[in-house]
């Protein structure tokens, strides 16, 4: 039985595409996470300007859809003026589209400019066809999957919807996230969305955007009981590392580089730190490079970011030279200390139980006696609550949409997540918040809680 549903979540994707109306949470890291800034210009209803994201999902799972509005202009009159629309429908909505040409579609809208005439007039080709989204109000078709209503100036609204496996061999993974200005204002601000899909992309506006930012650092350089190279890095920056940079590859790939003997040894992020130890604020990872020994006295040189993949706090303490070898004596860079605190939250799942109507809640607690900062709330880089169905990844909520109200903010405030998911047989559910480190906890060993429950 398909489960599905709208609910609030948090987390942002790519390109934009411009058609009138008449066109006919430890976090599963392998889910996509796409973060962009995006302008909607004016529109109206009956001809709203319109954004369009195609997704391809590799398997069954969320689509979550976060967009915040940072500016509306002109300035509206009420504070409540919500303008734009969010829509998810899957491919289906389309007449005439092959799953070749789908993909061609999402590689083309992937790299679309939009003063690039002819790409447009491609992309536009494919979406020609698209049906009347709605349907009659009584029986909304099949490939309509829900809207919001949002848009209002500060304020974050988000979407999601549950696609199972039955669904997904209907639809081929195929769906589409439509973003609409059905009024006469420029709507400026930044959308999130993840799903179960192997598309990551980080907008550098976006990460700009971040209201604290990582500050990777070099800071040892020794060598093992074999002569081999040994390289610590750490993070000393207030902000996390986005988890899409252990997916870039390529010319994009964040690199830790060493230079010994006028040769040049490079490794990239995921296998620098598979675990993601880097990524909460003081986590610290050291890297044996097994190919590079050192006999006798030589200048050796690391550094992390070379190619400034990562915005950080400070540019320019990514680097450390060291001479090692034989009889000389390796330099250590001494740890900054964090910042004592004379309190800290403690967050644990305290509870995975059913509501009256037999769908899955989680309940989240913060047992420690501090809350937990609001800049926690913005951008990609928040705590994460990760669900395990029998084992399975089941679906990553960001804390915005975990605790949209904020209850986490203070000591003892308690956040309980409705997944909307109706169970229909025992199952064993487990339940991890914050798994990867970005908080800063009184007590790291109480995140998870797993639990058997059957309908009754």
């Amino acid at each position: 039985m398909q489960q599905k549903g709208l609910l609030m979540a948090a987390i942002m994707v790519f390109v934009l595409l411009c058609i009138p109306t008449g066109s006919a949470w430890a976090v599963d890291n392998d889910d996509a996470i796409i973060q962009k800034v995006f302008t909607l210009y004016q529109g109206d209803k009956g001809d709203p300007y319109t954004l369009m994201y195609p997704l391809e999902l590799t398997g069954p799972g969320e689509i979550r859809v976060y967009a915040r509005v940072d500016r509306l202009d002109p300035k509206p009159k009420s504070s409540n003026f919500q303008p734009l629309r969010l829509i998810i429908v899957d491919s289906r909505a389309f007449k005439d589209i092959k799953p070749g040409e789908w993909q061609q579609w999402c590689n083309k809208v992937n790299k679309f400019n939009p003063l690039d005439k002819i790409a447009g007039d491609e992309i536009r080709a494919f979406v020609r066809g698209m049906k009347s989204l709605f349907g009659k109000k009584e029986k909304p078709p099949a490939y309509f999957h829900g809207q919001i209503a949002c848009g209002s100036e500060g304020t974050g609204e988000s979407i999601k919807y549950a696609v199972d496996m039955p669904e997904l061999q209907k639809t081929g993974g195929q769906y589409v996230i439509i973003f609409r200005n059905m009024a006469d204002f420029r709507a400026d601000g930044r959308i999130l969305i993840t799903y179960p899909g192997k598309h990551w992309e980080l907008d550098k506006e976006a990460e700009q955007q971040a209201e604290v930012h990582p500050d990777l650092m070099v800071e040892g350089l020794t060598l093992n009981q074999n002569k081999q190279v040994v390289v610590n890095v750490a993070n000393r920056g207030k902000g996390a590392v986005n988890y899409v940079k252990w997916h870039d590859k390529g010319p994009e790939a964040v690199t830790l580089l060493v230079k010994a003997d006028n040769r040049n040894y490079g490794v990239t992020l995921p296998l620098l730190d598979p675990d993601f130890k880097l990524r909460p604020s003081g986590g610290t990872v050291s890297y044996v490079f097994d190919k590079v020994t050192i006999a006798k006295a030589t200048q050796v040189s690391a550094t992390i970011d070379a190619g400034d993949k990562v915005i950080e706090e400070n540019e320019q303490n990514n680097s450390l030279t060291s001479t090692l070898g034989a009889g000389v004596q390796p330099v250590k860079i001494q740890p900054m200390k964090p910042l004592a605190l004379a309190a800290k939250p403690d967050l644990a799942v305290t509870s995975i139980r059913l509501d009256s109507q037999r769908k899955v809640l989680i309940e989240v607690k913060n047992t420690g006696i501090a809350g937990l900062a609001p800049s926690l709330w913005n951008g990609g880089n928040q705590p994460y609550l990760n669900l395990k169905m029998n084992g399975n990844g089941w679906a990553t909520v960001s804390l915005a949409g975990l605790d949209p109200q904020k209850n986490l903010s203070r000591k003892g405030g308690v956040a309980v997540y409705n997944t909307g998911y109706v169970l229909q047989q025992p199952v064993q559910v487990s339940a991890s918040i914050d798994s990867t480190g970005v908080v800063d906890e009184s007590n790291e060993n109480n995140n998870t809680l797993v639990s058997n429950i059957a309908p009754q």
